[in-house]
C-alpha cells in the first residue's frame, strides 16, 4: 500500500495504527455514532436508539471504535457512557489534511505542466503545419 508522505503509521500514545483508525472509520454505523458521541457523553442503549441494528451489534461497534482510539467509555454506575477521544480523532484529522495537502500539490503540478504545454514547451503538434492556420505547402 503506497504511504502518503510525513504519514506515520503509528500515531498515538496508545498504539493505534492509522490503517485501525481508518478501518473504524470506514464503516457507516459507526460514522454516524461518532457523530453522536462527539456533542456528549451518551450510553450505548442511547447511540442504540438511533440505530435499526441490534444492541449486540452497537455494542461491537462501540468495541470496534474503542480498540481504534476513536472513543473512550466511562462507567457511570452501572452505565458505560461513550465520547469521542480527541487523540483518535486527531490521527483522522492528520491523515485527511496529508490527503488534500498531497492532492492539491498534485492538482498544481498538473495544472503547472498543462499550462507549460499550451505555452509552446510542450508538444507542439505538426510542426509542417502553416502558422497561420493553413495546409502544408
Amino acid at each position: 500500500m503506497m504511504r502518503l508522505s510525513n504519514q506515520p503509521e503509528e500515531a498515538s500514545a496508545d498504539d493505534v495504527s492509522t490503517s485501525a483508525v481508518l478501518r473504524a472509520f470506514s464503516d457507516e454505523n459507526r460514522r454516524t455514532m461518532l457523530e453522536l458521541v462527539a456533542t456528549r457523553e451518551m450510553s450505548a442503549g442511547e447511540i442504540a436508539e438511533h440505530f435499526t441494528v441490534t444492541r449486540q451489534a452497537v455494542s461491537q461497534h462501540l468495541r470496534v471504535l474503542k480498540e481504534a482510539g476513536l472513543v473512550e467509555e466511562r462507567r457511570a454506575g452501572r452505565n458505560r457512557l461513550y465520547r469521542t477521544r480527541a487523540d483518535g480523532l486527531a490521527i483522522l484529522h492528520r491523515y485527511f489534511t496529508n490527503l488534500w495537502s498531497n492532492s492539491l500539490a498534485l492538482a498544481k503540478e498538473i495544472a503547472e505542466e498543462s499550462e507549460t504545454d499550451t505555452h509552446g514547451e510542450g508538444d507542439r503538434g505538426d510542426e509542417s503545419a502553416d502558422p497561420e492556420g493553413g495546409l502544408p505547402g
